[in-house]
C-alpha cells in the first residue's frame, strides 16, 4: 500500500474511531440518565437569568440560572448546563432534581438531547469511517482474487485524467481510462483504474497497452493493473 493509500484510510479510521467514543458516550449517557430519572424528583423551577457569552471561537453561547424551592428550602441561582431558544427571564420550566443533591437538575428534554447528540453524532462519524474501509476491504480482496486467478487481457490507454470528484489535502488523484475490443463479439468495453497519487504519464501514455485482470468471461469484475507499470518505476517524495 503507498503512503497516500495510507493516510486515506488513516483518516477513515480516525472518524470511526471518533465515532465509537461518541456512541459509547452516548449510551453511557443514556444509562446514567435512566438511572438518574427513576430517583428523581419534579420540581417546578423559574429562570432567574441568561447569561450570553462568546467562547473561544467567537460562538455565541448561554449559561441559564434557575431559582426553585425543594423540601422548605429555596435555591436561587443554580445553573441549568442547558439552554434553548425558547428560555427567557421569568419562565417556569419543569426540572428533574437529585433528592440527595437538590443542586443537580436538568429537564427532560435537556436528557433526551444530549444523549441523542452523543449518538447521532457518533453514528454519523462511524458510518463515514466505516463505510470507505469496508468498500476498500472489498475492493482489495477482488483484486487478491483477480490476480490470483490470473486471467487478463491487454486493453489500450485511452485518457488519463484528474479525478476531481475525489482529494486529499487539495490534491486530486489520477485515472487511467482504457478500452478493449472483442474482435469475436465486437464489443467495446471500457475500464477505469483505481485512484492513482503519482502522474502515470511519466510511464505511459495514451495508446500504449496496458494489462486488465478479470473474472473469466465476466468483465464487469475486473482490476487495471497499474502497480505493474508504476512500482519501482517512479520514485515520489512530494
Amino acid at each position: 500500500m503507498r503512503k497516500k493509500d495510507k493516510a486515506v484510510n488513516l483518516v477513515f479510521y480516525i472518524f470511526a474511531v471518533i465515532g465509537i467514543i461518541f456512541v459509547i458516550a452516548g449510551i453511557v449517557s443514556l444509562v446514567k440518565s435512566v438511572q438518574f430519572k427513576k430517583t428523581a424528583v419534579n420540581v417546578d423551577a423559574v429562570i432567574s437569568d441568561i447569561e450570553a457569552y462568546r467562547d473561544s471561537d467567537g460562538d455565541m453561547n448561554h449559561r441559564v440560572f434557575i431559582n426553585y424551592s425543594y423540601n422548605g428550602k429555596q435555591y436561587e441561582g443554580i445553573s441549568l448546563g442547558e439552554y434553548s431558544s425558547s428560555m427567557y427571564e421569568g419562565k417556569e420550566i419543569a426540572i428533574l432534581l437529585d433528592p440527595k443533591n437538590p443542586v443537580k437538575v436538568a429537564t427532560n428534554s435537556g436528557i433526551i438531547f444530549m444523549c441523542a447528540m452523543f449518538i447521532g453524532m457518533g453514528s454519523i462519524f462511524t458510518l463515514v469511517g466505516i463505510i470507505p474501509l469496508i468498500v476498500m476491504a472489498r475492493k482489495k480482496v477482488q483484486k487478491k482474487k483477480l490476480l490470483e486467478n490470473g486471467q487478463y487481457i491487454y486493453a489500450v490507454v485511452k485518457s488519463i485524467q484528474l479525478n476531481t470528484g475525489y482529494s486529499v489535502n487539495g490534491r486530486h488523484p489520477y485515472v487511467i481510462y482504457c478500452t478493449y475490443k472483442d474482435e469475436y463479439k465486437d464489443i467495446i468495453y471500457r475500464f477505469k483504474s483505481e485512484n492513482i497519487w503519482t502522474n502515470p504519464e511519466y510511464v505511459i501514455q495514451p495508446g500504449s497497452e496496458i494489462r486488465v485482470y478479470v473474472n473469466g468471461t465476466d468483465y464487469s469484475r475486473y482490476h487495471v493493473d497499474t502497480d505493474r507499470i508504476l512500482d519501482g518505476r517512479i520514485m515520489d517524495y512530494t
